[in-house]
């Protein structure tokens, strides 16, 4: 390095560089202060300590080389001002929803991970002052920066509970079920046949009454000052002793053989947190494994800890499966947020859209059978005075959709008997992941997640949901149903759906070219569909799914009570095109019996269009957008009023629906042709198409009628 002082003052880049490295000899120093203190250290023993560490000493360079740096004042013109920073927390309060009384499904087995550290016990008294628990850190949270939400407060409908009584878990598992959280997964603090935290735990299996999934994680890295489990500061250390993976097995057994634990094919579950921290860990699962029979549990699942991020296989090979722990393992590239007091400050809703956007669980290829996760607005700043992260720019809408995201990609990856996830976390209170209810905010976190669960939009409006106890009223009015196949490799698909409907029809198809209809009119002839006429035009291939809806039924709409419009939807240019496509056909045609339930909603005069539940992944598109000048153009022809860009508007994305043909009639009185439409290029949005599909939301409602959302949550047969 140089000495002349000039060259640092000519030099930003040096100035940048030294700067940062002695924030970073700052944060340290904070870092061992903190320690210090814990361990009531005197002045002149923390002294010593700072001067003789060798972060101190490696940067002795730095710190000589900012006595050369330019002093800087408030009108230097070389200072220019650093906006401040905020934060956001976007949240609203709800009250308490009871989703298990509505007779909702979940679609998965959600486990929520469990943290015990809500007692007190000695080693805890000892190593951070009496009667310390998670409360302890939590009560003393502070706000960091602006809008920072700190400190965390528990709803009055909790307290500051304790878990060394069986009420408390109760209450816990009361709330669990009200919202379609499967079970918990305890974590499981062992160290060489040392226990820690096993209170609530054990409290739970002596109460066999107390009716809940459960299975253990085994918690398996060193207890430190520092909160992260690294070997710094050790308070107990993991030995991975030689006769430890007998004995492991020797204390699981009373857990394992619960008949409230979890398993799989009569298969108990155990995950390991950090599999990479046992020596020889494939010898310590083998033997396990045969522990485990030689005691009476039989066969038993290791699930280990990876990440969709890294690709790392090395422990797949002799594990059953694995599971990511978000936010651990999440890629934050491009996520930090400009001008944050520190760089752990990261974006939560980045961190989704990104997942989204690059298809980050579609493209994820596991070689054993794959758990995912997701979490709420983390936050660990209540643990640590530095060196804190938070998940910043958290909204439930955006948790919403990592939860579908997940649910979604293990409906497509996992038999129905092994569709489970994990939520981080249910009562992680000093590390901002709970769904259990705060002062502020209420019960929303855990109504969201329910809504994920059971598969029910997030927006504000209820769906109308047909259960098992919904009418059915067999007078059902004259009915036409038009689809159109171009994808015809998806037709036997759409027609099996077709041949439960219990009522008879008039069927209009449409396609594209002579070589599909011969296909078409092979292929119905192998179902059992109830329509008494049926129509087949080739159409030209403009208009998706709507020029030919609109030309097939041009002439003959006016006969019908009830329209019907389907097609063999593929999406090609996202992930979740089938995802989507199986979503809409589910809901809006299913069983017969949900058909018959759906089709009864027209009894109520009001309604006007029935179409499914949005699929989550389209739901931030239910606006106008770019196509807000043709659609009030549409509808100046028609002399309806305009709708504002800003609106919120719910119609049928996806273009299929049932519907009063009163109540759309005007599509039809538009007399749109071939030539109104562009030349299919593959567009994304902004086509008269996506005008017309918004207009089957916003005439009806114009018109006075009712646009309602259907969930299928009956009995398919």
């Amino acid at each position: 390095m140089t000495n002349d002082p000039n060259f640092y003052k000519s030099d930003i880049k040096s100035h940048r560089y030294a700067i940062n490295q002695l924030q970073k000899n700052l944060d340290q120093r904070q870092n061992i202060i903190d320690e210090l203190q814990s361990n009531n250290m005197s002045m002149q023993e923390e002294l010593n300590l700072i001067l003789n560490s060798r972060g101190w000493l490696l940067l002795e360079k730095a710190r000589k080389l900012l006595s050369y740096l330019p002093k800087t004042h408030k009108n230097s013109k070389n200072n220019s001002k650093v906006p401040n920073f905020k934060s956001t927390y976007n949240s609203h309060y709800e009250d308490n929803v009871d989703y298990a009384k509505k007779g909702y499904t979940p679609e998965v087995k959600a486990l929520a991970f469990y943290l015990p550290q809500f007692h007190t016990f000695k080693e805890n008294d000892n190593w951070w002052g009496k009667g310390f628990t998670e409360w302890t850190n939590t009560k003393k949270a502070i706000p960091r920066f602006d809008g920072h939400y700190q400190p965390r407060e528990p709803h009055d409908d909790i307290g500051y509970y304790t878990l060394d009584n069986i009420d408390t878990i109760k209450k816990q598992i009361s709330l669990a079920k009200q919202h379609g959280i499967y079970g918990f997964c305890f974590y499981y603090y062992w160290f060489s046949g040392k226990r820690l935290m096993e209170k609530p735990v054990d409290i739970f299996l002596k109460n066999k009454d107390v009716s809940f999934p459960f299975c253990l994680c085994w918690a398996n890295e060193n207890w430190t000052r520092t909160w992260d489990g690294l070997n710094k500061n050790i308070l107990i250390e993991q030995k991975y002793l030689k006769n430890d993976p007998k004995k492991f097995i020797l204390d699981l057994k009373k857990y394992l053989l619960d008949p409230r634990y979890i398993r799989i094919n009569g298969k108990p579950v155990v995950l390991v947190y950090a599999p990479n921290s046992i020596p020889n860990f494939e010898e310590v699962v083998s033997q396990w494994r045969k522990t485990a029979k030689e005691i009476g549990i039989g066969d038993i699942l290791i699930w280990s800890k990876n990440t969709i991020f890294d690709h790392d296989f090395s422990n797949a090979e002799f594990v059953d499966g694995e599971f990511d722990f978000a936010p651990t393992g999440c890629s934050f590239a491009g996520l930090q947020l400009e001008h944050s007091p520190t760089r752990s400050i990261l974006n939560y809703s980045g961190m989704v859209q990104d997942c989204e956007d690059h298809k980050k669980y579609y493209n994820h290829f596991p070689i054993k059978p794959f758990y995912y996760s997701c979490t709420l607005g983390w936050d660990n700043s209540s643990r640590r005075k530095t060196g804190y992260s938070v998940l910043s720019e958290y909204s439930p809408e955006k948790f919403y959709k990592w939860l579908r995201l997940i649910i979604d990609e293990t409906k497509r990856r996992q038999p129905p008997e092994q569709r489970f996830i994990f939520i981080n976390a249910w009562n992680e209170w000093a590390e901002g992941a709970y769904l259990e209810p705060d002062k502020k905010y209420g019960y929303t976190n855990i109504n969201t997640a329910s809504k994920a669960i059971y598969g029910l939009p997030y927006a504000d409006q209820d769906a109308v949901v047909l259960d098992k106890n919904s009418k059915i009223n067999k007078n059902i009015q004259k009915i036409a149903i038009q689809i159109h196949a171009f994808y015809i490799d998806v037709l036997p698909e759409l027609l099996g759906y077709l041949s439960k409907i219990p009522y008879q029809f008039d069927l209009y198809i449409s396609t594209n070219t002579q070589t599909k209809k011969h296909f078409i009119q092979n292929e119905i002839k192998k179902y059992n569909l109830k329509y008494k006429k049926i129509k087949i035009d080739v159409l030209e291939n403009v208009g998706r799914d709507v020029y030919p809806f609109l030309k097939q039924l041009s002439k003959t709409y006016k006969q019908y009570n009830i329209i019907g419009h389907f097609h063999t939807k593929k999406t090609i240019h996202q992930f979740y095109g089938d995802m989507w496509r199986n979503h809409i056909y589910s809901n809006i045609l299913g069983s017969s019996n949900n058909v018959s339930r759906l089709l009864t909603l027209f009894d109520d005069a009001e309604i006007g269009i029935v179409m499914p539940t949005c699929f989550p992944l389209v739901r931030a598109g239910l606006n106008l957008g770019i196509n807000t000048n043709t659609v009030n153009s549409l509808l100046n022809k028609l002399n309806l009023p305009n709708v504002d860009k800003n609106t919120k508007i719910t119609f049928p994305a996806g273009t299929m629906f049932w519907a009063r043909t009163q109540s759309i009639k005007e599509i039809f009185e538009l007399k749109l042709d071939a030539d109104d439409f562009p030349d299919e290029q593959g567009q994304l949005d902004g086509t008269i198409a996506h005008s017309v599909e918004r207009l089957l939301g916003i005439i009806p409602k114009l018109k006075g009628y009712k646009v309602i959302e259907v969930i299928n949550k009956g009995e398919d047969e």
